[in-house]
């Protein structure tokens, strides 16, 4: 059987590389893969077989990939969580995973905590949901960030997806083995904690966790087994270690120095820089102080700050930056809210853009077909109402985005009329 075809039509046009917006543009897409950007003037008559979106009043954009999330968290409200079954626990991440796709997030690097299942059922089409890339779990020293276990001695890691392991570990050869098991589990990325956080119980962003040693090996497993490593550091020797034992991105980098900004740059270390949790820890702490742990707002006023200007310095430096949210545990589905926030701290929209599109695709090392709206390539679009150039904020509002597309199947569309793939996958 032929691969369906669809045309979408738009006014307007980014097509995620950087270049200027294109008037009157349709994009002709053949089964998963765009075969055809051209002028919407110059198409002739379709068959009938051929469904067309004709939208001149809204943009066409790549689809937005969130390279920093966790989809399976279940927020601060420890209450809530320990009166939520493990099935509940599922079904409700099926929940936001949608909700996530909808609000146009059509890839999404999950920083901690969904497991292999979740990514198999988006896939097979069980569940609408982002293309995800993985890590299961943070990995982490004792005590350190992602051990969660509370001075009672009791964990709050519940409730948690059946196919996450426990991410504790010690010493190089540790280290290396636990590396082997979240490969074995399905593991895309691996993700490694070398400083605290702000949402550390013990600890702070500039406290340094792990050894050279044990960093090293870890990298070492990764790599040989074709992974990358994104590494969850603010500042301090946390970072001085990611600097050295050359990991593929890092996370936050919230208190960093300038001088290992630079060193980022000129290594070609990528930053996810993470606006969102931390805008929205201050916004849920001025509307209700005791809304978070204690612990968290005692640490938020520097890392607010300081976060917001080592943005500017790797802007200014060149460093290579991906849109990432790391917001899910104040809510989901709001992931475009991250592009308003770069803006504001100091990006052009053009630069938000491509950040969340073609830099997120490169960095997950899927530049060769998703970001970018081009023949060749995989069509995850989206139609929003609004100019982004204009007013990057049109993103942020999922009642905005009016159509999202991804492999080729739409989910959302202005009219209601959406498709899905079969059970089974397409």
């Amino acid at each position: 059987m032929a691969a369906p075809t669809r045309i979408v039509k738009a006014g307007r046009m980014i097509d995620g590389t950087g270049a200027d917006a294109r008037r009157d543009v349709a994009v002709v897409v053949e089964g998963a893969r765009i075969a055809e950007v051209r002028p919407s003037a110059s198409l002739g008559p379709v068959g009938d077989r051929v469904t067309v979106h004709d939208h001149p009043e809204l943009t066409l954009m790549p689809g937005l990939i969130d390279t920093h999330d966790h989809i399976a968290h279940f927020g601060h409200d420890l209450r809530r969580r320990f009166n939520t079954p493990p099935s509940l626990a599922v079904l409700e991440v099926g929940r936001w995973a949608t909700e996530t796709l909808l609000a146009g997030i059509t890839s999404f690097r999950d920083a901690a905590g969904a497991d292999l299942g979740l990514k198999m059922a988006i896939d097979q089409g069980v569940i609408p949901g982002p293309r995800m890339f993985i890590s299961l779990v943070i990995i982490t020293q004792t005590g350190g960030h992602g051990d969660l276990i509370q001075p009672c001695g009791l964990t709050s890691d519940f409730p948690r997806l059946p196919g996450v392991p426990d991410g504790i570990a010690d010493g190089a050869d540790e280290c290396r083995k636990k590396v082997r098991e979240v490969v074995r589990l399905g593991a895309d990325w691996i993700k490694i904690a070398t400083t605290g956080g702000v949402g550390s119980p013990r600890g702070g962003p500039g406290t340094r966790q792990f050894t050279l040693d044990e960093l090293r090996a870890m990298v070492d497993e990764a790599h040989a087994a074709g992974k990358g490593v994104m590494v969850h550091a603010h500042g301090g020797d946390g970072v001085t270690l990611c600097l050295d034992a050359q990991v593929d991105s890092i996370e936050h980098a919230a208190v960093a120095d300038e001088a290992q900004i630079e060193r980022m740059a000129r290594q070609g270390i990528w930053l996810v820089p993470t606006l969102s949790v931390t805008q929205r820890m201050k916004e849920h702490l001025d509307a209700a102080p005791r809304s978070l742990p204690a612990y968290v707002a005692a640490k938020l006023p520097l890392v607010f700050d300081t976060q917001r200007r080592n943005f500017g310095y790797a802007l200014a430096h060149g460093v290579k930056i991906a849109m990432g949210t790391d917001a899910g545990a104040l809510g989901h589905g709001e992931n475009g809210r991250e592009l308003v926030y770069m803006v504001q701290a100091g990006m052009t929209p053009m630069q938000a853009v491509v950040a969340s599109t073609k830099s997120a695709a490169e960095l997950l090392g899927k530049g060769d077909s998703l970001g970018t709206i081009e023949p060749g390539k995989l069509a995850d679009l989206l139609l929003v109402d609004g100019d982004p150039i204009a007013d990057i904020s049109v993103v942020a509002d999922p009642a905005r985005v009016k159509l999202v597309m991804k492999d080729g199947v739409v989910y959302k569309s202005p009219r209601g009329a959406s498709s899905r793939p079969p059970r089974g996958g397409m």
